[in-house]
């Protein structure tokens, strides 16, 4: 077993949220934990992760969109939308791809509300972003999603060992539904960890954005130095966050070749290797 004096390395004493350990580590002679060999991440205060496919991840064995298109479809069906599956499915395509190509110049995010009133508008049937039966399209889309949605294994383990160390942790995710989200994290227990959640269609922004990091960091109350930022997408979570000055960490979930403008400073292939990366050793208490 680890002792107690790897267990927490990397760590600042006077940040450390467990009263239990602060009381241990100050009894500590000739501690000198609280000094990162790893000069690349010296300073560092906050750390922030993507949500989708870096904390959390879908089950395997699933085409995601297409499953929960079709319990959308299923709930319109049953309330009055008189159109073939095909049909839906063409006229959601098409708002799709309009909307993206709109988002990927302005990277702005609306809620999916506005995609399924929308597709409805186009199928024939006027409804405003308030009206039941688009609230309850996006709640069947919703918890279709949640159905396949499972946590990182390491996740958890992670996320309270940098709680404990003291550092500000927060999530900033690119996704249309942010109640559902948030849903997520709660269900998984992640939320006790967080400081900040920052979804972009509650700020109407998304990454690669630097609106969206500079309003994250201004909520945690640290600078761009002080952080880190955690994602899986290159073009996105790593491009948005080196492009305000922050530094980098990759999780390598797929296989991609990296432009040199979206390379990471770091990269692992597993989240609990941040651990190692920040010298804070894989211990429970």
């Amino acid at each position: 077993m680890l002792g107690k004096e790897n267990a927490f390395r990397g760590c600042n004493p006077s940040t450390v949220k467990s009263a239990r350990v602060r009381r241990w580590w100050v009894n500590l002679e000739g501690d000198n934990l609280s000094k990162n060999p790893r000069t690349g991440l010296l300073g560092v205060r906050a750390i922030l992760f993507d949500l989708f496919d870096t904390l959390l991840l879908v089950r395997a064995g699933i085409n995601l969109g297409e499953s929960c298109l079709k319990n959308v479809y299923e709930f319109l069906s049953a309330n009055g939308v008189r159109v073939s599956y095909e049909d839906f499915r063409r006229a959601y395509s098409e708002v799709r791809s309009r909307l993206y190509e709109r988002i990927s110049v302005n990277l702005e995010e609306p809620h999916y509300s506005l995609r399924i009133s929308e597709v409805l508008k186009r199928l024939g049937y006027d409804c405003d972003l308030k009206d039941p039966l688009v609230r309850g399209a996006v709640n069947a889309y919703s918890e279709e999603f949640v159905r396949h949605i499972c946590p990182d294994e390491e996740a958890s383990l992670v996320l309270s060992r940098l709680y404990e160390c003291g550092y500000k942790i927060g999530v900033i995710s690119n996704f249309s539904i942010p109640e559902c989200a948030r849903n997520l994290i709660e269900k998984y227990g992640l939320r006790e960890f967080l400081d900040v959640i920052v979804i972009s269609a509650e700020i109407n922004r998304r990454k690669p954005s630097p609106e969206i990091f500079n309003f994250t960091l201004n909520l945690l109350g640290v600078s761009v130095s002080e952080s880190i930022f955690v994602g899986d997408t290159p073009d996105v979570d790593i491009r948005g966050a080196k492009n305000i000055g922050m530094r980098t960490v990759l999780i390598g979930r797929k296989n991609s070749n990296i432009s040199e403008e979206d390379k990471p400073d770091f990269t692992i292939k597993r989240l609990g290797e941040l651990l190692n990366l920040l010298a804070i050793e894989n211990y429970r208490i």
